[in-house]
């Protein structure tokens, strides 16, 4: 495999209502770093309060129910996340909400890109379709 091939980074931006939430994501994204199915290049965690202000909130500082030591993934930073992404994420919470944004490699596609590229294959696109727009879809069609 090539050291200089990236595999496919992605991001999700996930919201957890109250700013609570259990320690199962935690636990799986540990998981999934050990396997070397991906790589964290970006955790962050931002709160907006009751008057609309959004703010960070530091890695230590998120409660959650795991036994995982969330600080490994503190001060990760790829560069890929400003201040503007916090701020949008920002403005779609709800006040009183957390939101998560993980920015990550998708190892697995290392192989698979390192092998098109000694093939001559150059990628072209790529994108991300949203499970809900794929279920609205499905549902269209079967209706029609």
């Amino acid at each position: 495999m090539n050291e200089d091939t990236l595999g496919l980074v992605d991001y999700l931006a996930v919201e957890f209502p109250a700013g609570r939430m259990t320690g199962d994501g935690f636990d799986l994204l540990a998981q999934l770093v050990q396997s070397g199915t991906l790589r964290v290049l970006d955790l962050e965690f931002v709160a907006k309060a009751a008057d609309g202000s959004v703010h960070k909130v530091p890695l230590g500082e998120v409660e959650h129910g795991s036994d995982i030591d969330v600080t490994r993934w503190q001060g990760l930073s790829s560069g890929l996340l400003d201040r503007a992404d916090v701020e949008e994420v920002g403005a779609s919470l709800e006040a009183g909400s957390l939101a998560g944004i993980l920015v990550y490699e998708n190892l697995w596609s290392v192989a698979l890109l390192d092998a098109m590229d000694r093939s001559g294959a150059r990628l072209i696109g790529q994108g991300r379709i949203v499970p809900q727009d794929l279920l609205d879809q499905l549902d269209s069609t079967e209706s029609s």
